[in-house]
Formats: C-alpha cells, structure tokens, sequence
C-alpha cells in the first residue's frame, strides 16, 4: 500500500525520497547556513553554464541486486545514464568520476574518467560504457578528486551513486564540511541504492550540509526517476515543469536584435500530477501506467517518477496516474510530432494519523489505526489498515471513519479529507500501560522471574459475567504489557499448577508495573500400605492433584512412583489410586507459601479370590461380577479363579454359569486376603 510518511508541504532540499517505496522520509534536519548559501548559489542567473561531476559506485557490490530486479545495479544504473546523456544541455560542462572500478581491495582506487566540458554527451555514451565494478569503495576520495576537477566552478554540483557508504575508514560528513569550506556553494545530489535506515542517516549529512538531496532508490524505475531528478536539480538537463523568466525591458530594446526563441519542446508525452485542480505539481514519486488503448491495453510502461517525459510511437494511450491510495486516469491521443501535455489532478488528500494515551502523554508507539469510508456498508473491509506511531497516507478526497486501537483501547471519529490538503485524526486514547511479569521458584531459586510457562489473564468487574466478573485479555508472553482502559483489573498469572491474583489499579497515561509471586510449594506424594511403602503387589498406583475452590479443578495426574509438585499457596486434594481396583487413599490439606511438605497417603485393601469347585476350570465357564455397598461394579471377569484387591467393606458376588446364576454376599477386611468358594454356599 502506498503511503506518505511526511507532510508533502514538508518535502525540502534536505529531504531524503525514498523511492522505492513511494514515500517521502522525515527531513534530516535544518539545513545549516552553508547549506543555505550553496543552494542560493546553486540557482544563480539562468544564464550562467552549470558544471557537474557525476560520481559511479565501481565497488564489487554493484554487481549484486536491487531489490527483486534480475539485473546488477551497476546495469540499471548504466541504462539510466544511457537515457539520459543524450539530453544533456550543450552549455553544460559535465565530467564522470568513478571509484573502486580497476583494482580489488584498493582505498586509493578513485579515478576521474572523463574531466568536465561542454558538449560532453557523446564522450560521457561511451565512458558509461565502459563502467565497470571490481574492488573497494572510496566515497570520500572520489568526492575529493571530483571538487579538484571542478576547480571552483559556480554553479557547481555533483551527482553522487553508491550503493554503500565509505567503507575505507574515512568520515564523510567531515570531509564533506572541509570541501565546502575551499568550495562555498557546491551542491551534492546524492542516489544511494537499496541502504538501510542506518546507512542512510549515516549519509543524510551530505544534503544537510549541502543543500541537494537524497534518494534512496529500490529498482530500475526508482534509479531512473532518482538521476533523472538529481541531473535537473543540478541543470544538466531541461526542466519541463520549469519556466524561463521573462527577460527584462529595456528602452533601447528597438535597436536590439530580436533575441533568438526559445527551442520548441521535443515532441513527446509530458505527463505531471497534482492533489488538487490549483495545486503545484507532486515532486514526490507517483505510480505511471501507460497502457496502448489501440494494441489492446498493453502496457507500454509502468514507472514511479515525480514527472514523466515519454517519447512514444503515434496513437491513444490510457494512462494512469497513483500515489497511495488515490488515482487519475486520462485517455490521451499523441500524433508523434509536438509536445502533448497531460495534467493529472488526485483530488486527494493526506490523512495524518497519531494517538496519545492522555492530552499530554507521548505519542503511542504501536497502535493500529483503521480508515474505512464514511458511507460504506456495514462489514465493508477498510482501505487501508496500519500499525505505526504517526502515519500520513494519501486518500481520495472525502469522509472516512478513522479507528485507533492500542490494547484493549479503541476510539473512531469521522474525518473530512479535501484535495490538496491535510487532515488529522490524533485520538487522546484514554488509556494506561500495564507491564506483568512473574517471578517463582522453590528453596534458593525463590523469586527468580519466570520465563515460561506462565499465562496472565486480566479480568473486569461484571455483574452479568459468572462468578462476577468478566475477562479481557490474557497473554502467555513472559512479561507481556496491556495497554488498557483507565479502571481496576482482577490480574491472574498461573501455571499448570501454580496460580497468583492481584488487583491492579490502572490510570490514564500511567505506566504501571507489577510483578506476581507465584510462591511455591514443593510437595511430594507417597502411597503407603500397612505402614510401609507399596511396592508391586497393589499394581500401579495413579496420583491426582485437585485445586480446591471456586473453580476446583484437577491440575496434575502421573504414575511416577513418588512425584513432586511444586504448588502455589492454596487448599489441595491428594489422591492416591491403585489401578483396577476401587482402593484409594485422599487427603486435604491447606498450604501456605515457601513450604516443603511430604503427603503419605495410606492405602487401605484386602483381596479375595473367587472360586468354584464344581466348576469346569476353562476360560469363559463362569463370568464374575462384584458389586461395591453403592452397587458400583468393581470387577468383572471370565478367568475361572480372578483375585480382585478391594477396598475394606461389603460386596456383593455374582457367578454365572451355565447352570444357572449364584449370588452371595463377601466382606472384605483391610490386610487380609480370602478366598470365596461358592461350592459352600
């Protein structure tokens, strides 16, 4: 989505474009008076003959790629030169600097390839020919021999292209302050290719201290634009947006010879775009699609330029004009022999974006603001949807429904966009930060922040709710932060089998940190039978952990022979149960924080096996039920002789042959072990 990140109104001399991303970055800073007096000087009389140095990047890096392109930099860069060289004005005396460009590893490798001179078009074709990129990249030497070529000429500038900084160790922003002092009004017009944030601010001193510009270009279309305008700034080429002043009048003008009429525009499309019918041209880069209404909509060119200049073949063409989220389109007829202007208003606006969380607070860093139009259908999906601290995006002019978002805190307000204009939405989301963290541990890792494991959920008073309240948020990050409505807040942080609860109090701007302790309790399980420690002959024993309370629930279930669990402060159920049987052994206990408690579960049984003399001693002769005294089947089975482990108490013992059901009654008494023959009952 394309978007402006600074006013239009705001894009100056010391502005970095960046290109590439159809976005104009924040200005590097106040130009400084040197700044100023090298731009005055850089816009001396029309008359005066402009004289350029234009600096190539000849590092091994130029053969890597720009962005997705298939080609090297140094080949885009080559063709945009070819594009232009040819246009070039025949006063102007231009030379080509190139540095790294002969010799691998080599700082002193800066070479002026071509000294500045009038009619340079055709020398200049084949030196950018020949461009090549090998070694190391000497910017500050090149700026160096570049100034001496020069040897003070006003108006002077140059065009600087590199795809790195000075990678040779030397300051380029006090070398460039030296330079300007033996070359007050020189002006350096700077194309970096594809920098980071980082390296460009490392760069931005370059306009700053000398009034040009900076662009950072993307791709084939941004490296055309970006020299394009560099070689304009600097007069090397015509300016179709720009008009001779009027010469003036003199008395004696009668015994003059007529002055000679300015040269006829080549013939060509010249295309320009506007937010507004009255507003000056953009001179940021806008999205141009030209299609060939006569072969069937094909594109012929797809560019992002401020302008465009296009020499076309005869005939109509539609063309579309964009820049974020506005458009124009024209259908424009060109014959091929005159110079057809085409205008393309937006009718659009910037829509500046930013929320605070009080009236005096700093802006928010992250929230998430949504535009969608004013007359649009409930569910309509917005237009444009982003999540960055002051936004500035261009809307076709009109009402749009503005949402800010931070947290759990939302506010939406009307905005009327008008053409050529800006328009703000900065909500005052009433709203405070909440920074949760967890510390835990048992013994001499006690207080130690958590980093896992830990689920926090923020809850609100709800008289509609159950139990009363009603949640809000919850996070698993390791110290995660709400940005919140101002009020009170139930805070929970758990584990699998720890729990901690505050209440946290939450105002407007504030920042508010809390840290839970999740004091814990380490306690270990037990089973004992007959006062000693069970072994195999109960079977496995399976233990259970029960969280009582308003919301009881069972927190651990394991096998292990004496597990260990480490549990916040609380009032627990401990189960113990021998597997396939109804022994089991359970206790209550309340337990208070940093304690270390050992659980003996006692196990109470007996056993009896079940027979019959009479009976066939083969698998399925006889099936076996018992019943406990709440008529709960405790066992069943086919074996001829089952032996079940009970808990003590009274059952009820059914066998069923093929003769006929028997049934009879058997008490089983802890420690003892019996056998039931049904051929006495």
């Amino acid at each position: 989505m394309l978007q402006l990140n600074r006013p239009l109104t705001s894009l100056c001399a010391a502005a970095v474009i960046a290109i590439g991303t159809i976005s104009a970055i924040a200005s590097l800073g106040s130009v400084s008076a040197r700044a100023q007096e090298a731009a005055a000087a850089a816009t001396v009389t029309p008359t005066a003959a402009p004289t350029a140095m234009i600096i190539v990047d000849g590092s091994g890096s130029m053969w890597g790629h720009l962005g997705d392109e298939k080609r090297s930099k140094l080949e885009i860069v080559r063709d945009a030169l070819r594009t232009l060289v040819p246009d070039l004005r025949a006063q102007a005396s231009v030379g080509l600097a190139a540095f790294g460009h002969r010799r691998r590893g080599n700082c002193g490798d800066a070479e002026i390839v071509l000294p500045p001179g009038n009619n340079a078009a055709r020398n200049l074709s084949a030196a950018v020919d020949r461009m090549n990129a090998v070694g190391k990249g000497p910017v500050v030497l090149a700026l160096r021999e570049s100034v001496n070529a020069i040897a003070g000429a006003k108006p002077a500038s140059i065009v600087l292209v590199a795809d790195d900084i000075d990678n040779c160790g030397q300051d380029i922003c006090s070398a460039t302050e030296n330079l300007l002092r033996a070359n007050p009004g020189l002006v350096i017009h700077t194309v970096t290719l594809g920098l980071s944030a980082a390296k460009i601010a490392h760069m931005s001193c370059l306009p700053r201290l000398t009034g040009g510009q900076m662009w950072n270009a993307t791709d084939t279309g941004t490296v055309s634009s970006a020299l394009t305008q560099a070689f304009r700034l600097a007069k090397l080429i015509p300016d179709p947006q720009a008009e001779e002043p009027a010469p003036l009048a003199h008395a004696d003008d009668a015994a003059q010879p007529d002055a000679p009429a300015a040269p006829a525009r080549p013939a060509g499309l010249y295309l320009t775009a506007s937010l507004g019918a009255s507003a000056a041209p953009l001179n940021v880069p806008v999205r141009w699609r030209i299609r060939h209404a006569d072969a069937g909509g094909e594109i012929v060119k797809e560019i992002a330029a401020p302008s465009l200049i296009e020499k076309l073949a005869p005939g109509t063409y539609e063309i579309e004009a964009q820049l974020g989220l506005a458009s124009a389109r024209q259908t424009v007829t060109f014959t091929g022999d005159a110079a057809v202007d085409a205008r393309f208003d937006l009718d659009a606006g910037v829509l500046k974006m930013q929320a605070r969380p009080s009236a005096s607070g700093a802006p928010l860093a992250y929230p998430i603001f949504t535009v969608t139009p004013a007359n649009a259908p409930a569910g309509t999906p917005p237009v444009w949807l982003g999540r960055e601290a002051g936004p500035e995006i261009v809307v076709p002019a009109g009402d749009y429904n503005v949402t800010a978002q931070s947290g759990a805190v939302q506010q939406q307000s009307t905005v009327t966009v008008t053409a050529a204009a800006g328009s703000g939405f900065t909500p005052v989301l009433t709203a405070g930060r909440l920074e949760l963290s967890a510390t835990g541990g048992t013994g001499a890792t006690q207080g130690e922040p958590l980093t896992e494991g830990v689920t926090f959920i923020l809850y609100r008073d709800d008289p509609d709710a159950p139990q009363g309240r009603r949640e809000v948020l919850r996070s698993a990050a390791a110290k995660p932060t709400f940005m919140l409505p101002a009020g009170t807040y139930h805070v929970t942080a758990k584990t699998a089998m720890a729990e901690a609860r505050t209440q946290v109090a939450v105002g407007a701007g504030d920042v508010v940190r809390h840290a839970l302790p999740l004091a814990l309790t380490r306690v270990t399980l037990a089973a004992v039978h007959s006062g000693e420690a069970t072994g195999t002959a109960l079977g496995q024993i399976t233990y259970r952990v029960i969280r009582l309370g308003s919301d009881a629930a069972e927190i651990a279930r394991t096998i292990d022979t004496e597990p260990q669990f480490d549990l916040s402060a609380g009032r627990y159920r401990f189960e113990a149960t021998v597997a396939d049987s109804n022994v089991i052994a359970a206790t209550e206990l309340t337990l208070g924080a940093g304690q270390e408690q050992r659980v003996s579960l006692p196990l109470q049984s007996g056993s009896v096996t079940l027979k019959r003399a009479d009976a066939r001693n083969v698998p399925g002769s006889v099936f076996w039920e018992i019943q406990d005294e709440k008529q709960r089947t405790v066992l069943r089975s086919s074996d001829p002789e089952p032996t079940a482990v009970l808990a003590p108490g009274h059952y009820v013992v059914r066998a069923d042959t093929a003769d006929r059901p028997l049934l009879s009654t058997v008490e089983i008494k802890a420690n003892e072990h019996r056998t039931f023959d049904f051929t006495d009952q």
